[in-house]
């Protein structure tokens, strides 16, 4: 595929491919029908100059980089320093081996988490109309050969069954992904199909101005949820509440922390129990913070480093509604976050 040389250029290979214009398109490489993905990840700015030598990252325009790996390239904006955009036509395979390999790896480098919450705000906020959702059910905790897995999708038409569909598969499953769009008089549409783990698959634009505009409001709200945590807890050091809406696996959860696997990133150690409430301490490898949780059934208590990384909140609550409980909602003094 030929290579795009600068943020005008990219951003007209990927309208060529939302417009379907196949001419264009075929200028830098065979026309495939390719789907744009963008990433979302979170970067500790104290570590962004190491960050961007480790990765092999190289620049091709102001705040813009190329990565290629294996065989597909990978363009990364970092205009919004705390909340990198990653575009491309890869898999989504592909692209999480990428970005493992060249930046969660690193020290300070984390993916974006979406709780159920924050996705479905961003529909609300943008003025899409809800298309449908995924569901994904991962055993974790079960020995390899005995895992159950199970996922569907949900496409939502005109007969709208969505609001008790939700509400029964609420109690027994998190939602992973939710899809919304819109179509007007007659045009092919938006449709997209955002992700838990912090990315977004475009299946159809016929306006990529719009989806631009989507992709940074998406970072925008997001980064800005982190900022302004991080600003109170520099004030007034205090935790972040996460309550479940169904009992939590908490032996599960010991099984996570207490070796510190997985993307929950947390390596913790069990130091006392105060009436229901499981008291933990340890690292946020994230960044090597020093985290502190209280735990019950239905909810937990999450407190670091006055000067710590916050996205330990919105990670411990999406991935301990998808492994442990349900569905989770993030409160800080009372006021619910990252929604």
């Amino acid at each position: 595929m030929k290579r795009v040389r600068d943020r005008k250029e990219l951003y007209s290979l990927l309208t060529s491919i939302g417009n379907s214009d196949v001419s264009f398109y075929s200028k830098y490489g065979p026309w495939t029908n390719p789907q744009i993905k963008v990433f979302w990840l979170e970067v500790d700015e104290k570590v962004l100059p190491h960050v961007v030598d480790l990765s092999g990252m190289e620049l091709i325009d102001r705040n813009l980089y190329e990565i290629k790996y294996r065989n597909d390239l990978f363009w990364i904006d970092t205009r919004n320093s705390r909340i990198w955009e990653i575009f491309t036509l890869s898999t989504t395979e592909a692209t999480n081996a990428m970005i493992k390999r060249n930046f969660t790896n690193n020290l300070g480098v984390d993916r974006t988490w979406f709780t159920q919450r924050f996705m479905t705000g961003i529909e609300k906020r943008t003025g899409f109309v809800n298309r449908g959702f995924g569901i994904k059910y991962r055993d974790i905790f079960s020995p390899r050969n005995d895992r159950t897995d199970f996922s569907a999708k949900f496409w939502i038409g005109k007969n709208n069954v969505q609001d008790d569909l939700l509400e029964r598969i609420k109690e027994r499953f998190s939602i992973s992904s939710t899809r919304f769009g819109k179509s007007e008089h007659g045009r092919p549409g938006q449709l997209y199909e955002l992700f838990y783990n912090g990315h977004m698959t475009i299946s159809a634009s016929d306006d990529m101005e719009e989806t631009f505009f989507l992709i940074s409001t998406i970072g925008d709200h997001y980064s800005g949820s982190l900022r302004d945590l991080e600003k109170r807890n520099m004030e007034r050091p205090t935790f972040v509440e996460v309550t479940f809406s169904s009992k939590i696996d908490r032996e599960g959860f010991d099984s996570i922390s207490q070796t510190g696997r997985g993307e929950m990133k947390l390596w913790l150690q069990q130091y006392g129990m105060e009436n229901d409430l499981s008291r933990y301490s340890g690292v946020d490898l994230h960044t090597g913070d020093f985290v502190q949780i209280d735990m019950a059934d239905k909810f937990s208590y999450i407190s670091t480093e006055q000067k710590g990384c916050m996205n330990i909140a919105p990670r411990f609550g999406t991935l301990s509604s998808r492994y442990l409980s349900t569905m989770s909602t993030l409160y800080h003094d009372g006021v619910e976050i990252f929604a």
